[in-house]
């Protein structure tokens, strides 16, 4: 706590022009028809019960919202540390209330790859039809709002519109409730409507409001919701989609656990600024973070009479203005896809779903491959945004193997300018007669958006030409002067976003790895070994020089390269594949060092290939290049690093974690460095993309931003 409570107060001043209140998230979206009974605004309350304490706190806490006229969702963890009877369910359903699920186990893993999302998939929507709940909210606000799909609810309330202390920051932006389409829903190859078990569910008033805004009555004619109601069916729209409900209002722990603030006017603040602009003002409350009366002090807990404060200002400052539903209810108002009366061949007529066909005009994107790591980084991010409706506009340098390695990926790039070498004058000089190489192309173009892993000439032209750049960057000590410098970065959230060259509102992190973007796409062919000639039972060793041409350069790497592999080519039954990174340092080595080639035992490739597939039959490898040791480390090979220049956050963590060791010294190079044959691991699974969706995720936020 006291870790997290440092981060966020470090933070905040930083964020002050984004938080509490964005600009701009005030707009209501396209088709909003308004608030029933033409209510100004609606207050939404919601708690995420988190363990025993708050478990305990639930009657307290629903008898000071009834007090005062409200009613509220409590959203329970099916599997967590305490036990969700049926009584307790009755209890809160009872109250008028309603029942959310949270999450599964509440770990944080959920979203950790698609297959894991897969796997826990099947129990949450077993406990949303033996509950008859209607919505889900995930644990820390983690969240991929395409894979939300697979679970039967009809909203989820995992995001909100700005909160930059979340683990996942980037919000949505929006005030107001939202429909998420399905991309993949067909009508006629929608099942038949599924239904829930006999036990006792949520009330069948929700669905029997849904359709027309002006219908809805207001929250004092709803009947209560009682446990003798029962959710009948799956509504047809679970199949096209679910509505997102933002929270709107900071969180109690964010305000008062963490930047301690003495007092909810925070709260009441943005509270009018919603009610201004009518929108949604949805509250997530934790009971276990509550002091009531008696309870003893705490730093994990404040008053409840912040919260008490809260409810009583909207009273006698908006009374009957204001409306107060359950979320379930905000669902059922915002404005769905049409229905269509389409007919089937042999059938009757009936009232069907009309998806909306899919944008394939979302505007073009400008992608650089500036060095050769960027091949494989971008491939799978160029299919993704493809079938997302984004054109491509794809450009390469010649240097380190690029173009070979963007042929073999079939990459439909166009080649623009060349590398100039180590010279600090020949690479300035470069970077911008290259940039002035770029802006034709790109003026013709016409792309809404650049994105490059630091390719600065691409930055220079968007700079000169005013076109909004992307900046991915994992490493934060690279260095980008004024001309070069992007509108937007994205990193590693093991980054400090102070440390990147951008305003802290402009960065956005992902979690995990560069590498964990591309690892997955790995299939292992062990004919790569045979045509390297490579015999069967060798030890293989993987080594990358160091990056000699770099500004970053240290002599020292250099020097736990050349002991390196002295102790390498003197071990009988040990191959060494020497993965240089140009023609010039290839030559270089062998002029310098022949009688590492002497025997045979030390291969250069003759041609680019399939670096992940050689790292995945690798016993282990040394390099001084960040982007080998992070795929070997994605990879579960053992990895250390020979890199002498200043080490960045990313490779600290792996450090950390025992995935990458530093060698700082020549004696590190015997001491350390074990040569010896690995157990097989398996590949990474085509499933585990959560980083790549992560990725795919902001640029198409950006990208989108730049278009309204």
């Amino acid at each position: 706590m006291a870790l997290r409570r440092w981060d966020v107060t470090r933070k905040r001043a930083a964020c002050k022009d984004v938080w509490p209140i964005k600009p701009g998230s005030e707009k209501a979206p396209a088709g909003w028809h308004g608030w029933p009974d033409g209510k100004q605004f609606a207050l939404v309350l919601t708690h995420d019960v988190e363990g025993s304490d708050g478990l305990a706190k639930i009657r307290p806490l629903i008898e000071l919202e009834r007090s005062l006229g409200f009613r509220s969702c409590f959203n329970l963890i099916p599997e967590g540390s305490y036990k969700v009877s049926p009584e307790l369910r009755n209890e809160i359903l009872a109250a008028g209330c309603e029942i959310g699920v949270h999450d599964l186990y509440h770990d944080g893993r959920l979203f950790l790859s698609r297959g894991e999302f897969v796997r826990r998939a099947p129990r949450i929507n077993h406990y949303i039809r033996e509950w008859g709940v209607a919505g889900f909210r995930s644990g820390f606000m983690l969240r991929n709002l395409e894979w939300l799909h697979d679970l039967e609810l009809e909203y989820d309330a995992s995001t909100f519109d700005t909160d930059p202390f979340e683990p996942q920051p980037i919000g949505q932006n929006n005030i107001f409730p939202f429909w998420v389409p399905n991309p993949n829903f067909d009508p006629d190859l929608t099942p038949p409507l599924s239904h829930a078990p006999s036990g006792r569910g949520q009330g069948e008033e929700a669905s029997s409001v849904r359709g027309n805004p002006a219908s809805i009555p207001s929250p004092t004619d709803l009947p209560s919701q009682t446990p003798d109601h029962r959710h009948t069916d799956v509504p047809t729209h679970r199949h096209a989609g679910y509505v997102e409900l933002p929270y709107t209002l900071p969180q109690d722990s964010t305000l008062f656990l963490l930047l301690r603030e003495p007092n909810p006017d925070i709260w009441l603040r943005k509270l009018d600024w919603v009610a201004e602009h009518g929108g949604m003002a949805l509250v997530n409350v934790h009971p276990d973070y509550m002091r009531f009366d008696g309870e003893r002090e705490s730093s994990t807990t404040y008053p409840a009479s912040h919260y008490r404060q809260l409810l009583q200002y909207a009273v006698a400052k908006y009374g009957s203005k204001m409306w107060n539903p359950l979320p379930r209810e905000v669902a059922s108002v915002v404005p769905r896809p049409r229905l269509e009366v389409r007919p089937s061949k042999g059938a009757s007529k009936k009232p069907v779903l009309c998806p909306k066909k899919p944008n394939r005009t979302r505007g073009k994107i400008w992608i650089d491959l500036d060095n050769t790591p960027h091949v494989p980084f971008f491939e799978p991010i160029i299919e993704e945004l493809e079938r997302r409706g984004y054109s491509m506009l794809l450009t390469m340098r010649d240097a380190f193997g690029v173009i070979e390695l963007a042929k073999m990926r079939g990459l439909p790039c166009r080649r623009v300018g060349r590398h100039y070498g180590k010279h600090r004058l020949a690479k300035g000089y470069g970077l911008v007669f290259r940039a002035m190489q770029l802006a034709p192309l790109a003026l013709r173009e016409r792309p809404i958006l650049a994105v490059s892993h630091g390719a600065r000439s691409q930055l220079i032209a968007c700079n000169l030409l005013r076109i909004p750049s992307l900046l991915i960057e994992d490493y934060e000590f690279a260095r980008f002067p004024w001309l070069t410098r992007p509108q937007w970065v994205l990193a590693p959230d093991a980054i400090p976003k102070d440390a990147l060259p951008q305003k802290l509102e402009r960065v956005r992190t992902y979690h995990g790895l560069k590498e964990d973007v591309y690892v997955w796409k790995l299939k292992p062919d062990r004919r790569l070994l045979a045509d390297l000639g490579i015999p069967n039972g060798d030890i293989v060793i993987t080594v990358r020089p160091p990056a000699t041409e770099a500004h970053y350069h240290n002599p020292e790497s250099e020097a736990l390269f050349n002991r390196f592999m002295e102790r390498a080519c003197a071990l009988a039954g040990a191959c060494v594949v020497l993965l240089p990174r140009n023609k010039a340092q290839a030559q270089a080595l062998r002029a310098a060092h022949p009688d590492w080639f002497r025997n045979g035992h030390v291969k250069i490739p003759d041609r680019a290939l399939d670096g992940l597939n050689l790292l995945s039959f690798s016993d282990l490898v040394v390099s001084g290049g960040g982007t080998m040791n992070r795929e070997a480390a994605a990879l579960g090979v053992p990895v250390y690093s020979i890199f002498r220049g200043r080490t960045g956050a990313v490779d600290h963590q792996l450090s950390r974690e025992g995935r990458l060791i530093m060698l700082t010294t020549v004696q590190d190079v015997e001491a350390q460095i074990r040569i010896e044959k690995r157990l097989p691991r398996p590949a990474p699974s085509a499933e585990d993309r959560h980083t790549l969706f992560q990725v795919v995720d902001t640029i198409a936020e950006i990208a989108d931003s730049c278009i309204r």
